[in-house]
């Protein structure tokens, strides 16, 4: 059991997400025009006759005892207060089955109605009847899916971490806090004590582990114990950096007004484009944070508001706040540690014909495991349309929690973006997995382990001191100006998120804004991958929605169906041409095929879900393959693709496109020594042009770059300054501009002393 909490709630009503002192406020919110929506609808919950309350017609009696109540307290309306009680211990006798799905988010919510009445009525309650209130408050707790009290379960994922503990047993718990503290006591233990310093460890990334769907159902609920201590005069009892989860939905926002899908997900319908659990999210966290950016993006997915999100969002939204527009933003966020992911866009352009493009690089620094998929190294390309896509769908009789196509497919690597190995005997090792109590049989997808045989972590301790851990963060770099950048560039050791069947994976991405229309922009995805056995098969996967067409070396993928029109390019430059395999699967019968077997997902979806991928594998075995991608986007009627050309030396390794020459450690490791770099062709069509070269995986000082030419006569060279720039520990990245002339560019490293440590360990990157 967890400790009593020291913060007790004061010993005055209503107390409950307001005191008295806020009622003034409320008051006035109900004149204003950007809360309308909400307070008229509160205005017509309180309408319902009794009888009506538990009517088809009704939305919910729940919602008729919270609305009276409310007018009971801004309107001093005793009518509706006693209509609210009468309610409300009508209700609180309902009998559930507890065996029924998610029926605890409906018992939990007629907990919270009836606390809402008995403290914010609390004078028109009798001492007879908060002892009935109180005896079926903790009946119901009984069949609260994480018992009562509340030890089932774990502190970062499952249905205990949403409204049950966090809002509806908490809040109960302080309304009949005076009269029985118990329920508080052991509600409020279990959030402060588990559930706080779970999120306050994956905050400050800014990114919420179970995705784009269950991310922000889950993050929804972490919200109210935000708003309910701090309104008992608390303060607020998470890492301020809670402030920051909101960006990641606007990151990856899609032109045409979809997210990037991430973790146990339903693709969207064609024209479904709002998010009302966004809207109600931003509406809150923006009042709360006074978070300008958050308030237009409610804006933009203004609509209905769920039913039972409509009282919290006149509660705790605040119309004072206001917007500004998104392109005040950078255009590159980088969701820190612990999660280690990096979001790249060209612009904030709505609209299915908008030049926008968005690209998502994920290391995946931590697998949190229920809604979360083993994608650590993935990655996701959109222009005007979806083109390098997650796929699979979480819907359908095969498609939800626990089904062949959820566990076997979707929520595998083999349905993303990212790299497999091969080890037939994988079986052998790990044959089972577990969740939800539940056991079952392992399949071999080449892919990532699932940590800990598939089951979450229960505290922060059981994460971090058990298998979680399954990439680090290497290095991350954007500029040269951090606000509307040209390059954006992280790489991840990856390495443990697989068997021991993987020696090293190191994955460095390079996203690339020409900001130019007719060639938005490029991803570039170096691998470098080790088996444990040269004969374990390496695949490196790109997912699409329509079928691609391979010829040579080249993949082309387009979205040309339903308005889209964007197209993507990837040039398979490593393995070279004839070390190099590039084979496409998907189509009837394939859509979701994990060798031997199509893990069929019957719910006709919406085309986002996919059914294609290229899988491109070296021919010769070897334990250790390099594999380098670009891809560049278009559109479809538009320019042909630029040309891409390997260019390489003995310790170097990268890709020539556009006017970029960018190049990455073949080793791996960090280059301290002397690098002379691949030359141009010479062609005139490069001469005398302005170049960008970038160079990754640099260690840390003072780097200048020279151009060496042949002198007129004898054997000594002639040499040019062309940059000296400080790399920094965290980047490990030196870029710079130079009009191209003939000769060999060299890179000399003059290292650091101690003196220097601080200096270079921190801060901006090399430009």
């Amino acid at each position: 059991m967890n400790p009593k909490p020291i913060m007790t709630p004061p010993p005055e009503h209503p107390r409950l997400f307001l005191r008295k002192q806020h009622l003034p406020k409320l008051r006035e919110y109900m004149e204003r025009p950007e809360l309308k929506q909400a307070w008229e609808r509160l205005v017509k919950y309180s309408e319902y006759s009794l009888e009506e309350a538990h009517s088809e017609h009704c939305p919910g009696d729940v919602y008729v005892i919270e609305a009276n109540a409310l007018m009971y307290l801004l309107k001093e309306d005793r009518k509706a207060g006693w209509k609210a009680k009468t309610l409300a211990l009508t209700s609180i006798t309902k009998n559930f089955n507890p065996n029924f799905q998610d029926i605890s988010r409906d018992i939990g919510r007629l907990m919270l109605a009836g606390a809402i009445v008995y403290d914010w009525c609390y004078e028109l309650v009798t001492e007879e009847e908060r002892a009935f209130f109180i005896r079926h408050f903790k009946r119901l707790a009984e069949l609260l899916e994480c018992g009562y009290p509340p030890v089932k379960e774990g502190a970062f994922v499952g249905h205990s971490c949403e409204w049950m503990i966090q809002r509806d047993m908490l809040g109960t718990g302080i309304a009949i806090y005076d009269e029985d503290p118990e329920m508080y006591e052991v509600s409020a233990g279990r959030v402060l004590h588990q559930m706080v310093p779970a999120r306050n460890f994956f905050y400050p990334s800014g990114w919420h582990h179970q995705g784009d769907g269950y991310g922000g159902v889950r993050f929804q609920c972490e919200l109210y114990p935000t708003f309910i201590f701090d309104r008992m005069g608390f303060g607020n009892v998470y890492d301020p950096a809670q402030s920051e989860v909101g960006y990641q939905w606007i990151y990856t926002r899609r032109p045409d007004g979809k997210l990037l899908r991430d973790g146990d997900t339903t693709p969207v319908m064609l024209k479904q484009t709002k998010y009302t659990r966004l809207h109600f999210i931003y509406s809150i966290l923006g009042g709360y944070y006074k978070d300008p950016y958050f308030i237009t993006q409610s804006q933009k997915d203004e609509g209905r508001f769920q039913d039972k999100d409509v009282l919290f969002a006149f509660l705790f939204a605040d119309p004072d706040v206001q917007a500004k527009p998104l392109e005040e933003l950078p255009l590159t966020r980088y969701f820190g540690a612990p999660t280690g992911v990096m979001v790249a866009r060209t612009g904030w352009e709505d609209g299915i014909d908008s030049k926008t493009v968005v690209a998502e690089m994920k290391v995946g620094m931590y697998q949190y495991n229920n809604h979360q998929h083993l994608d650590a190294g993935a990655f996701q390309l959109y222009y005007k349309g979806n083109l390098a896509i997650d796929s699979g769908s979480y819907k359908g009789s095969s498609g939800k929690y626990h089904s062949p196509h959820n566990k076997y497919y979707f929520k595998r690597t083999i349905a993303h973006n990212t790299m497999l190995v091969y080890d037939p005997d994988e079986l052998q090792q790990y044959p089972y997995v577990k969740d939800g109590g539940l056991v079952w049989p392992n399949v071999n997808d080449g892919g990532q382990r699932w940590p800990n045989e598939g089951r979450p972590p229960l505290t922060l301790d059981d994460l971090l001191n058990k298998d979680f851990k399954r990439a680090d963060v290497l290095a991350h770099a954007i500029g040269p100006d951090p606000i509307r950048p040209d390059f954006s560039y992280i790489k991840g050791d990856i390495t443990a998120a697989y068997s021991n069947k993987m020696k090293q994976f190191q994955r460095s991405f390079l996203f690339l804004n020409f900001k130019d229309d007719s060639h938005p922009a490029a991803l570039i995805v170096f691998d470098r991958v080790v088996s444990a056995n040269a004969d374990f098969r390496k695949y490196w996967l790109l997912h699409s929605i329509e079928e691609p067409h391979i010829e040579g070396s080249r993949t082309t993928i387009s979205r040309s169906e339903d308005g889209y029109n964007g197209q993507l390019v990837n040039d398979t430059l490593l393995p070279a041409q004839g070390n190099q395999q590039i084979e496409k699967v998907g189509g009837p019968g394939k859509e979701y095929w994990v060798f031997g077997t199509n893990y069929v997902n019957d719910f006709p979806g919406t085309k986002e879900q996919g059914e294609w991928r290229i899988e491109v594998s070296p021919r010769e075995p070897a334990s250790e393959d390099l594999f380098l991608n670009v891809m560049q986007v278009k559109d479809i009627d538009g320019p042909a693709a630029l040309p891409t050309v390997k260019v390489e030396t003995e310790s170097v390794v990268g890709a020539k496109i556009n006017d970029w020459v960018v190049l990455f450690s073949k080793s791996g490791e960090k280059l301290q020594e002397d690098i002379v770099l691949p030359e141009l062709s010479g062609n005139a069509d490069e001469l005398g042009r302005e170049w960008h070269y970038w160079v990754a995986d640099l260690a840390p000082g003072v780097w200048t770059a020279e151009l060496e030419s042949p002198a007129s006569q004898g054997a000594e060279w002639e040499r040019r300054h062309l940059a000296t720039e400080t790399v920094t520990g965290e980047g490990g990245v030196l870029h710079w501009t130079w009009t191209a002339a003939t000769g060999r560019i060299r890179l000399s490293c003059r290292g650091r002393g101690d003196a220097d440590q601080a200096r270079f360990g921190e801060g901006g990157n090399a430009q």
